[in-house]
């Protein structure tokens, strides 16, 4: 069922441009899902018609979101939504990102790319708590949902503490869970750091992108009951395939 012109609308009074309010427009209805992947969005005649625009400010919004990977054009046939981002939700969730993909419906997978033994840098050896002079487990690995790559992940795990892990298939097996059923440890909490970037010519060969490509470096602490560190990870996440959603709340006021 086609959707009601109705929910096409822009602000002409705004001083934002139009092309941008419509592309603002289109996103809020996929935000929303009342436009889904695979829809045919109306034509760009109707679309002029409903915002009250031209065609050229139309093609215009369209051309921006065909760049952003949010819809697809197909010469003949239509305009249609893509296939949208997975969402990352990470507060206030401490879970792998295995568990949250599959809780999001979705197939999450995983390829080794590289495990070994290293000497930590002073910075490293001070994010994992542990004297400079301890060896550190590196894990890097290419996490894919729905068999499309998302994220490579690098994880550093202190040697002394957690040498068994390296005996285990973990390149589809969540680390979490194996730190639980070998060490009995459990990730009680975690603290997230975002940060824009640009993919470099290695990273992109993983991703099968051009080198430059905008992505987003997440580093994260994970802390057991203990309060000692479990966990350091660094992960360059595609920009044009996912986006963070983060719900946060006031607490809860104390009558006395």
């Amino acid at each position: 069922m086609a959707l009601s012109r109705h929910y096409f609308q822009i602000d002409n009074s705004k001083s934002i441009p139009l092309y941008i309010q419509i592309q603002e427009n289109i996103i809020e209805l996929i935000d929303l899902g009342m436009l889904n992947s695979g829809d045919v969005l109306p034509s760009e005649r109707d679309l002029s018609q409903y915002y009250g625009v031209n065609r050229m400010t139309v093609r215009q919004a369209i051309d921006g979101l065909v760049q952003r990977g949010l819809i697809i054009k197909q010469h003949g046939v239509g305009t249609f939504i893509s296939e949208q981002k997975p969402v990352q939700s990470f507060m206030p969730t401490v879970t792998g990102f295995s568990q949250r993909m599959r809780e999001a419906g979705m197939r999450p997978s995983s390829k080794l790319v590289e495990r070994k033994v290293i000497n930590p840098t002073p910075m490293l050896a001070h994010r994992l708590q542990m004297p400079p002079t301890e060896q550190v487990i590196m894990i890097q690995r290419l996490r894919y949902v729905n068999d499309e790559p998302l994220m490579l992940e690098t994880s550093y795990l202190s040697f002394e503490r957690f040498q068994r892990i390296l005996a285990h298939d973990i390149s589809d097996h969540s680390l979490y869970q194996i730190m639980k059923e070998e060490y009995g440890v459990q990730v009680a909490e975690a603290e997230h750091t975002f940060e824009p970037m640009l993919i470099n010519s290695a990273e992109a060969r993983h991703f099968d992108l051009p080198e430059g490509q905008p992505a987003m470096l997440v580093r994260v602490l994970a802390y057991g009951q203990d309060r000692r560190v479990m966990e350091f990870s660094k992960s360059v996440v595609r920009g044009d395939r996912c986006r963070y959603y983060f719900r946060v709340t006031t607490p809860t006021p104390i009558i006395i």
